[in-house]
């Protein structure tokens, strides 16, 4: 009967080669993990600079000022706490009954919202805007850190400057996520009597990922967290936004009001028609109203607090 058994040195030989194919195949898998590893790692570095040029849109210098709209301003720098020194517009008004902080969007400088401004002045109400890092004629870059930092800042200002009177916070799209910041952080909360948010959003994460760019809600480098930051907010609450933002969804809105659970009061004001951009022009005087009525009332449970603290 003839042997059936393999002769050593063909198992030698088939050992061999076998060894040799275990090596080729844990190397074969080394070099895509190798590569898939890089590719993570470049796009994870890329992360902070693609979501800055994504988001912040500045200009340089400042293309008109306050006195152009007939406004008496002064022109102040401000410093942040990191030694970032940033422009800001103080706008008194004549017997002022309350002072508005007003935080922009992320395009263009403050100068583009002077309307605002004029309209808040024109009511009774003392206003200052502060302007990012980054943008206008104010040193360093934008970051959503930086950001935060500026607006403590702004609102210690205005603090200052608004004495006794009642301090609101107020910011639309990008400056309404800088406002819940610091109407619910750390550090300058307790000197905001009531927060006011113009067409803004839930999360930067939620907003990209809208925007049909693959993965960009995963990829974003910074959190903008408006919707889990506003479940603490205890100050009285207006949010305006247009049921046609074809930036940023109404729906958001509608979140972050449901999410103001322990705020004093939440108002809504709805701007039919209106678009992103649009809110001031489309709102009209029921939109200015709606500023009007709500500062006022913040002003008046200020001043009724007072009263009933009052030895």
């Amino acid at each position: 009967m003839p042997d059936r058994r393999i002769p050593a040195k063909v198992l030698r030989e088939r050992g061999a080669h076998d060894s040799y194919a275990r090596e080729v195949t844990i190397h074969g898998a080394i070099k895509p993990a190798a590569i898939a590893a890089t590719v993570l790692g470049a796009i994870l570095m890329l992360r902070k600079p693609l979501t800055d040029a994504m988001l912040f849109h500045p200009e340089a210098g400042q293309y008109r000022t306050p006195s152009e709209l007939g406004l008496h301003f002064e022109a102040i720098s401000i410093v942040a706490a990191d030694g970032v020194r940033t422009e800001a517009w103080w706008m008194p008004a004549p017997s002022a009954s309350a002072t508005v902080v007003f935080f922009h969007g992320n395009a263009g400088t403050m100068a583009y919202r002077l309307e605002n401004a004029r309209a808040l002045v024109d009511e009774g109400f003392s206003v200052l805007f502060p302007e990012y890092r980054g943008y206008g004629n104010s040193e360093g870059q934008p970051s959503e850190t930086g950001l935060y930092s500026d607006a403590r800042a702004a609102v210690r200002e205005a603090k200052r400057r608004a004495g006794e009177l009642p301090l609101i916070v107020s910011g639309r799209s990008l400056g309404g996520a800088v406002a819940v910041d610091v109407a619910t952080g750390k550090g300058v909360e307790n000197e905001i009597d009531g927060l006011l948010v113009e067409s803004s959003f839930t999360s930067l994460a939620e907003i990209a990922g809208k925007t049909g760019i693959p993965f960009a809600g995963r990829l974003v480098a910074y959190r903008f967290a408006s919707e889990e930051k506003i479940a603490s907010l205890r100050k009285p609450l207006l949010l305006v936004h247009g049921d046609q933002d074809e930036l940023i969804p109404f729906e958001m809105c509608l979140r972050l009001r449901d999410a103001a659970k322990r705020a004093e009061w939440v108002d809504l004001h709805i701007v039919v028609g209106g678009t992103h951009n649009e809110i001031p022009r489309t709102g009209g005087e029921p939109y200015r109203k709606a500023w009007r009525e709500f500062i006022a009332r913040v002003a008046a449970r200020r001043s009724q607090s007072t009263i009933s603290k009052s030895p």
